[in-house]
């Protein structure tokens, strides 16, 4: 019994304080909002993404120089959009904004809406042009009209990942979006994988 009792203590979700160690902190699922106070805690700097954040975090415990500051990634310079936008355009300081917006609706329609896919393609891909990215959001629209098709999830989307791989498991087909984030909240303090197990009955309540 008192081994038992050793080994749940042992994999009991840690509070983030400055003296833990690295694994501590890569062994258990994070809130960004835990990530943030943490970080300021350690007077580390608060912006940017999930992933930034617990680099920055992790750097620190380890007892190595900070990272340094990220630049912007915008260029300098005028706006793509303050000049007329034509398909020839090539891309160099993008911005998300009404005139951005215009010229994709002029291309592809009404329907047209920023998704987080065509930023990424953006972001991994050189030398493109506007009319790539018409071309990439289309044909995106239309891999989504397959029903089998399952678009990417950001890496820091772990409960979003967690219910699509949970309602992708026949047994769960009956079951609830209520039923999918008990399961999760089940599982996000433990130590370790996150993901949806379909085998691992301990991922819901029966």
């Amino acid at each position: 019994m008192k081994g038992e009792r050793g080994g749940k203590h042992r994999d009991r979700k840690p509070k983030l304080h400055p003296g833990m160690n690295v694994e501590a902190l890569t062994s258990y699922y994070w809130m960004k909002a835990d990530l943030i106070k943490f970080a300021r805690q350690l007077g580390l700097p608060t912006d940017g993404s999930k992933p930034e954040l617990s680099a920055r975090i992790e750097q620190r415990l380890r007892g190595l120089p900070d990272l340094p500051k990220a630049q912007p990634k915008h260029a300098r310079g005028p706006r793509d959009s303050d000049k007329p936008l034509r398909r020839d355009t090539l891309i160099g300081n993008y911005t998300s904004d009404e005139k951005t917006r215009a010229f994709f609706k002029s291309q592809i329609g009404p329907g047209f809406h920023f998704t987080y896919h065509l930023n990424q393609y953006r972001l991994s891909h050189k030398n493109l042009s506007y009319g790539d990215l018409v071309d990439e959001w289309v044909a995106e629209r239309e891999r989504r009209r397959d029903s089998s098709y399952q678009p990417p999830i950001a890496e820091q989307g772990k409960y979003n990942r967690f219910v699509r791989d949970f309602f992708a498991d026949e047994e769960n087909q009956a079951r609830s979006l209520r039923d999918a984030a008990a399961a999760w909240n089940a599982i996000k303090d433990r130590r370790g994988d996150h993901r949806y197990q379909p085998r691992d009955k301990r991922n819901f309540n029966n």
